[in-house]
């Protein structure tokens, strides 16, 4: 069950404004290992100083940075990460059981791989949405293609239909692609936008 403390995760996060992260993280230095087993030993109740949770989480936020370092990305900003890894490290934190007191070596073993799960998880779906970027633009390509054989040949614009006969797909795959091409240009999805104009191109 979660337990509140003087520094919640979204407080933390609202710390993390692009360009901090490492200055918030070099502001909660490391605990010593004496310090660090007392806080694991400490009951974790409320009041005035008797919950161990902000300070174990405070202190391990280089974790955090660590692991957001090695996957940062041009799609996966340091800050992002950051975010999201502190919000596991917090949940991880505030889930320990009371009384069964960790070693730090365990404790952190533990914290890497609340850490680790969580960015991992970021990582691959944004491998999946860069993929299924490069899919869609490979179809879009192809159905413009045939858009531009199938007009030349008939002076017509092609339907659904005759465009799914010519590319062998199913026709709610040509419709489902015509439709995305359409909202993109009514939306004004810059990036969606740019590619359809290279290929038309």
């Amino acid at each position: 069950m979660a337990r509140g403390g003087p520094r919640s995760g979204e407080q933390l996060k609202e710390q993390t404004q692009p360009g901090a992260v490492r200055e918030v993280v070099a502001s909660f230095p490391r605990l010593e290992q004496s310090q660090l087993v007392n806080l694991l030993a400490a009951a974790p109740v409320g009041g005035a100083g008797g919950d161990p949770a902000p300070s174990l989480v405070e202190s391990h936020l280089w974790v955090v940075l660590e692991a957001a370092e090695s996957r940062e990305s041009e799609t996966l900003p340091l800050d992002d990460l950051f975010q999201e890894g502190t919000t596991a490290l917090v949940t991880f934190v505030h889930g320990l059981d009371p009384g069964s007191p960790l070693s730090p070596a365990e404790f952190l073993r533990r914290v890497r791989q609340a850490v680790d799960q969580v960015m991992d998880a970021l990582v691959e779906d944004e491998e999946a949405a860069r993929l299924e970027d490069l899919r869609w633009a490979a179809d879009a390509e192809r159905l413009f293609n045939a858009d531009a054989e199938l007009r030349l040949g008939s002076g017509v614009e092609p339907s659904d239909v005759e465009l799914a006969a010519h590319l062998n797909w199913p026709v709610e795959r040509v419709s489902q692609l015509r439709r995305a091409i359409d909202e993109a240009r009514s939306q004004h999805d810059a990036g969606l936008i740019q590619i359809l104009e290279e290929i038309e191109d």
